[in-house]
């Protein structure tokens, strides 16, 4: 047989915020002709880099156990979108977009800027709560460590976006599973995974007490390319042992 690609560490960021009656997530959309996922709305992320691993990310993020995803998911968030959380940056927004353009431009490490700029993230509500590994039978695969990203007053939300994305929306996990089921809003397995413990919350307060802490398990979904290639298999699902 052939043999599975080795997957690349990645992060992800589920970032969301109180709206009426319970919360809202962002979503990006990629562009049709992305290499990866074309047109699918997905959180922000990318791969895992080696800076991502620096020494200085140490003391500077909260304990959750996995620095360089965590590092990387940031790092992310904020090259995609522009958003970092408030209270660890400080208020200077013109110095902050100065930043991130020397970031998308390739001038700095995200390291650097944090070391240079004194920001410090260790006290911010971030959970890790997933942990995703592409399918064996996938050309693109990630093993990808999901974070969630609770907003505090006086973060902004106002999104954004580079050349990457063509669009962001803020949706309740609810509208954006209804808006998938109707095709309107092509979702990855995964996404559409998360989206699905997220709902039910009362609030973004409930969602990250209820999802921080908990032991995170690898999922490796697998694809039966015979029976139903369209849906992935999961662990608990009949015929994954015998998958590939």
């Amino acid at each position: 047989g052939v043999k599975p690609v080795e997957p690349r560490a990645a992060a992800t960021i589920v970032r969301i915020r109180r709206a009426e009656p319970n919360f809202e997530v962002l979503l990006l959309e990629r562009p049709q002709t992305a290499r990866f996922a074309p047109g699918a709305f997905v959180f922000p992320g990318g791969a895992v880099d080696v800076d991502d691993s620096s020494s200085i990310w140490a003391h500077r993020l909260p304990p959750v156990g996995e620095e360089a995803a965590c590092a990387a998911a940031l790092r992310e968030l904020f090259e995609e979108t522009g958003i970092l959380p408030a209270a660890s940056v400080g208020p200077d927004r013109e110095a902050i977009e100065k930043t991130r353009q020397g970031l998308l431009g390739g001038h700095n490490l995200f390291s650097t800027f944090a070391e240079q700029m004194g920001w410090n993230f260790s006290g911010i509500p971030i959970a890790y709560f997933a942990r995703w590994i592409t399918p064996r039978t996938v050309a693109i695969r990630f093993d990808t460590r999901f974070f969630l990203l609770l907003i505090e007053d006086g973060d902004p939300t106002s999104v954004s976006l580079t050349e990457e994305h063509v669009s962001s929306i803020w949706i309740p996990p609810e509208r954006a599973l209804y808006k998938f089921s109707t095709g309107e809003l092509p979702l990855l397995f995964p996404t559409q995974t998360t989206l699905e413990r997220l709902v039910g919350f009362r609030s973004q307060e409930e969602a990250f007490h209820s999802l921080r802490g908990k032991k995170v398990e690898p999922t490796l979904p697998k694809i039966d390319l015979h029976r139903n290639p369209e849906r992935p298999l999961m662990p608990d699902d009949e015929g994954y042992e015998e998958a590939f």
